[in-house]
């Protein structure tokens, strides 16, 4: 009888987990409390969030992919491996959705942009034992920095390689960026690349997203809105904050 009582509670336990890992929310910890040791970590919320389903919406698509260019860029090494193995997988998903997707040409750009930056980044700390960016044909180089939208990224691609460089520098990358963000029209000779942050310096760029994640001031939860949270407010909607990419990962910077 003990061990069938223990058995049934055991069982109960596991169900209950796994309908609890079910919720699309998470707890964010930012401290140790007597009630509960340790920190809510970047990985973990990745695993509960669902981004799966989440880069099904197209009012979340380019959400996801920004916060996996942010992961990739600079937290991808500190997840766990479940969680990079999770990465990974949507991922896959991302890339399988902009080669079936030809209706919306700029989910698939802003895909090909993330995927040329971990490239880079894979380059730069020579992880990579096969064939390297340089290898490539110089119009393909060429082809990978037009792709970026991020002068950062351009600039950090161009410390490469001299090749990579010389093609970082040309007046007519810079002269694309500033027109894509700034909708700038330049006659004569104009030097894009001062052009770009200098217009960037008074006219910052503005990220917008058709749905974020969102974070409850109240309950200290993260939590996509449609899904809701078990939010013990009395004016729930007061205590939401809207959540961006960058503010996800600063989340977790303890």
């Amino acid at each position: 009888m003990y061990r069938s009582g223990v058995s049934s509670v055991v069982q109960h336990e596991s169900v209950l987990c796994l309908v609890l890992y079910k919720e699309r929310w998470i707890y964010v910890q930012k401290e140790s409390t007597r009630e509960r040791h340790g920190y809510c970590t970047l990985g973990e919320a990745f695993n509960r969030l669902d981004f799966s389903s989440a880069i099904q919406d197209v009012r979340r698509f380019n959400y996801v992919v920004k916060l996996l260019h942010l992961i990739a860029k600079s937290q991808l090494t500190s997840l766990s491996g479940a969680a990079q193995k999770n990465y990974f997988n949507v991922l896959e998903k991302i890339v399988r959705k902009a080669l079936d997707d030809h209706q919306n040409p700029r989910l698939i750009k802003a895909l090909l942009q993330d995927l040329s930056s971990v490239l880079g980044t894979l380059i730069r700390e020579q992880i990579s034992d096969g064939m390297t960016l340089s290898d490539l044909p110089l119009h393909m180089q060429n082809n990978i920095l037009y792709k970026f939208s991020d002068a950062f990224d351009i600039i950090n691609l161009g410390q490469a390689t001299p090749t990579l460089h010389m093609l970082s520098e040309d007046r007519q990358l810079w002269k694309k960026l500033c027109q894509f963000h700034f909708a700038e029209k330049q006659k004569g000779h104009v030097d894009w690349k001062l052009m770009f942050f200098t217009l960037q310096k008074y006219y910052p760029k503005k990220e917008q997203y058709g749905d974020t994640l969102h974070f409850c001031r109240h309950c200290s939860i993260l939590f996509w809105k449609d899904s809701g949270h078990p939010c013990t407010a009395n004016d729930p909607d007061s205590c939401l904050t809207p959540v961006s990419p960058q503010h996800f990962i600063d989340l977790f910077k303890f």
